[in-house]
């Protein structure tokens, strides 16, 4: 049974929501964007609720940014970003493959390989630099590859400075880096 105050107040954001809806009608910038979803919905065949999920997707992948420092774990690097997005952000292993670019099953295993390596949650302590997780996204690249590209291209890092954070031999990332130059330009 609905009470009468639930009933009033329904009506209320009724009205609210009405009257909110006639303002934005009206706005331009509104026009625009519906312009715009009715193209998609005309040109894609999508219906709302796929263009609303692909404008969260978006925005999931424009937020996500991972702290360097998750991979001082004794974890590979793909182990360090699955466990990361699965016990941080909660997301599934579905959506950390669609963040990845990467096969749902191939993110199952990597997840469980590194959840038995270290039960609790990766130490994601302040760091001085973030990831965005759309470097990971290169299927042609492996995630040490991509982790130092980023690093040293878009931070522009020295080797040494990289090896320190990552924890791995200088020379080793020399190596990792020279064959991502040269996967990037088809060699």
């Amino acid at each position: 049974m609905i009470k009468k105050g639930q009933k009033t107040e329904n009506n209320t954001n009724s009205i609210i929501d009405n009257s909110l809806k006639e303002r934005i009608a009206k706005d331009k910038s509104f026009q625009i964007l519906n312009q715009s979803i009715n193209k998609l919905k005309e040109k894609y065949a999508l219906d709302y609720k796929e263009i609303f999920n692909l404008i969260q997707e978006i925005q999931v992948q424009k937020e996500i940014t991972i702290p360097l420092s998750i991979f001082e774990a004794n974890l590979s690097p793909l182990e360090s970003v699955c466990k990361y997005l699965k016990e941080e952000f909660n997301l599934n292993y579905t959506k950390i493959a669609l963040l990845l670019n990467r096969n749902n099953r191939t993110i199952w295993t990597t997840y469980n390989n590194a959840a038995i390596k270290i039960k609790e949650k990766l130490p994601a302590k302040e760091s001085k630099f973030y990831i965005p997780i759309s470097v990971f996204k290169n299927r042609n690249l492996s995630v040490l590859e991509s982790l130092v590209s980023y690093l040293k291209d878009d931070l522009n890092l020295r080797y040494r400075d990289i090896a320190i954070l990552l924890r791995r031999d200088e020379r080793n990332i020399w190596t990792v880096y020279n064959r991502s130059k040269k996967k990037k330009n088809g060699q």
